[in-house]
């Protein structure tokens, strides 16, 4: 994962964090918002698939999603189904290999931990239908070779399964410029100000990062024609 810039051309195009195979777990600052979306949207641009988005209920707002996306046609390939108690969501977990398509090239699973930490759950189950959950997970990350992100409603006892699952980390924390993405070896989103001043960017720029990185997505997809012919 580098959410790093590259340099293209002499310019530096602006990068979001690319998520790799497996489990990713997405530590979020409470006061960041819509880092989920902008790599469900990048993630769903730079891989040409679709998404399966397994929400608790009002976490894939509609209007973030088409903030975010160059184009609207985008939002149709971001399957959503929605669960409002530990046992609907829990199914739907075990049912992705049954409702995600081959097409699909992520699955974002936000806020994992809420219902399971539902006082009306006998003792010890909340925890058992957690662990279910992630190895769920787990199977089709593992099974399809795709990215699985996750994120959790609070850093606990509780929810240290989730992190000790986790075959990845991205950490998103709000700086005094705006949000910054950090993993284990890279860190920061930033782009070009003042005449070549560099700063993190801010929630307000991730449309028109998206913007780019869906310019240059297209470009790599056109395929190369040559012309042949004799004099």
């Amino acid at each position: 994962m580098e959410p790093t810039n590259t340099i293209a051309t002499g310019n530096l195009t602006p990068q979001l964090p690319d998520l790799d195979g497996g489990l990713v777990l997405l530590e979020l600052d409470g006061a960041v918002e819509r880092a989920v979306h902008a790599l469900a949207v990048d993630h769903v641009l730079q891989s040409g698939g679709d998404a399966c988005w397994i929400d608790p209920g009002t976490n894939a707002q509609t209007d973030p999603l088409v903030e975010l996306a160059p184009s609207d046609r985008i939002l149709d390939r971001i399957a959503v189904a929605r669960g409002f108690t530990a046992f609907q969501h829990l199914e739907l977990l075990r049912s992705l290999p049954e409702i995600c398509p081959a097409s699909t090239e992520l699955i974002v699973v936000p806020a994992i931990d809420r219902y399971y930490r539902d006082d009306g759950l006998l003792a010890d189950e909340g925890r058992e239908m957690l662990l279910s959950g992630i190895a769920a997970l787990a199977g089709i990350a593992r099974e399809r070779a795709i990215p699985v992100v996750l994120t959790r409603t609070v850093s606990d006892e509780f929810s240290q399964p989730v992190e000790s699952a986790a075959d990845h980390t991205i950490a998103c924390e709000r700086t005094p410029f705006g949000p910054r993405f950090r993993t284990d070896g890279e860190e920061t989103l930033i782009y070009p100000v003042d005449g070549g001043r560099w700063v993190q960017t801010t929630i307000s720029f991730w449309e028109r990062i998206l913007a780019v990185r869906a310019s240059a997505a297209s470009e790599r997809a056109q395929p190369e024609v040559t012309a042949r012919g004799a004099n």
